[in-house]
């Protein structure tokens, strides 16, 4: 008899072993370290989406009995510290220099003895901004006539990031000139926000005399961390220690470096201190990373009794002011798995054309990368099957999402019985079980005919 020591793992009842003391309080999350001597910080940060930096005065914030250090974008410039680079080969203002290109983006960072201290100080520096115009529809965004938001690079002359695709174009393209119906539609997936309980935080403590940098931090991809601060302060990757305590949910939220994490570095190695930052949750609502905003034009090709032969999709991704999604490339690589599903194509296509806008920056967070381009397919399939004729039935393909309590999440047909029933997908057409994932009227992967 198998024992449950010996089943692998992922089989059975696997019985967690954090739960004892996060029921009885005793969990440890950033805002909990303290440390002798700490300091805190706090951004300021821009009131318009989009405007030249003309002057920013720190005298009055400076003269503050509690504030220790008052550090600006041209004070970092100074030191080469202005900008970062991103998980997708891009670069992002740790402060902005030239101009905000975002409502929320970082201005200016104070490191006081308590955090009340710098929030008031935040109310001493007085910045002039020139305002411009504002790139706020993807869909715009590539307009002759289009603020260029990125005039940072050199060269720049429009907001384009990066044209992607994959699949099999010319087979597609064959799949729809011969098929019986083409549906097109066109359709907005919104930004999201994961919003986790805990909000984004750090400490910094930067030993001056071994050169030791260790940070506490919210992060859910610590070696990430560590090789990005080796990059701008220039420390050893040796040298860096990151630890990732508790953390009070994350969904691919926590993955990129803030802005306040690398201030919170630079903080404590300008005053000698560790430094505390952790944002309020306004600020977590508008500058920590959203799921980016997906402007998707789907088509499905199809047969008069209503099978699926292709599809093809093409995206605007709104990837707000930097590309600073949470993956080590810059192409949305995953899209084209996900939108295809499991369902038996003769061909599929999608380009994904990524833009500058200015928004906060969009990071993908797990629950929106993995969902965002379902609905894309779904939607057409429901106008497929009103121009096909075939009824929009209830769907019952067992999943919780489509079918509710009334089913069984296993994907067994109504009544129990595990022999695979011929029930409707979201688009309305048969399916045989959520195990084959296959339309009735397609042909499974297994090579036999569906039931």
């Amino acid at each position: 008899m198998t024992t449950t020591e010996e089943r692998p793992v992922g089989f059975g009842r696997m019985p967690r072993k954090e739960d004892a003391r996060f029921v009885r309080g005793h969990g440890t999350y950033v805002d909990d370290v303290t440390l002798p001597g700490m300091l805190h910080g706090a951004i300021l940060r821009s009131p318009l989406a989009h405007a030249r930096i003309v002057s920013v005065d720190t005298s009055a914030a400076e003269a503050h009995p509690k504030v220790r250090a008052v550090i600006t974008g041209e004070t970092l410039a100074g030191l080469g510290l202005a900008w970062m680079p991103t998980l997708s080969y891009d670069t992002q203002a740790v402060l902005a220099t030239d101009k905000v290109r975002f409502q929320g983006q970082e201005v200016a960072f104070v490191v006081a003895e308590d955090r009340y201290s710098a929030r008031d100080a935040l109310e001493l520096i007085d910045v002039e901004y020139e305002p411009l115009p504002a790139v706020v529809d993807a869909r715009r965004a590539l307009d002759p006539d289009a603020p260029v938001i990125r005039d940072d690079k050199e060269g720049r002359t429009d907001n384009h990031i990066f044209d992607w695709s994959a699949g099999d174009k010319e087979r597609t393209d064959e799949v729809f000139a011969a098929a019986d119906v083409v549906v097109e539609q066109d359709m907005l997936y919104p930004r999201v926000h994961p919003a986790p309980l805990e909000t984004c935080g750090t400490v910094a403590d930067m030993d001056a005399i071994t050169g030791k940098l260790t940070v506490w931090s919210t992060t859910q991809a610590p070696h990430a961390h560590r090789t990005i601060y080796a990059m701008v302060a220039g420390i050893p990757e040796h040298k860096i220690r990151i630890i990732s305590p508790d953390i009070g949910g994350g969904f691919g939220n926590k993955v990129g470096i803030y802005p306040g994490y690398v201030c919170a570095v630079v903080g404590s190695i300008v005053t000698g201190k560790p430094v505390k930052w952790v944002e309020d949750r306004s600020e977590n609502l508008m500058s920590t990373s959203f799921a980016r905003d997906y402007h998707m034009h789907g088509e499905i090709a199809a047969t008069k009794d209503g099978k699926i032969l292709g599809l093809r999709v093409h995206v605007i991704a709104d990837h707000g002011a930097f590309n600073a999604t949470a993956q080590p490339t810059r192409f949305p690589a995953g899209f084209f798995g996900v939108f295809t599903g499991s369902y038996d194509l003769a061909a599929a296509h999608c380009t994904v054309t990524g833009v500058y806008t200015d928004k906060a920056p969009a990071v993908s967070p797990t629950p929106a990368r993995s969902a965002s381009p379902r609905p894309c397919t779904w939607s057409s399939g429901w106008s497929t099957c009103s121009r096909t004729g075939w009824p929009r039935t209830r769907p019952s393909c067992g999943c919780a999402t489509c079918c509710g309590p009334a089913s069984s999440r296993t994907g067994r047909a109504r009544g129990g019985s595990t022999t695979p029933a011929t029930t409707r997908v979201p688009c309305g057409w048969p399916w045989t079980s959520r195990t084959t994932r296959t339309c009735a009227g397609n042909r499974p992967r297994n090579g036999n005919a569906a039931s």
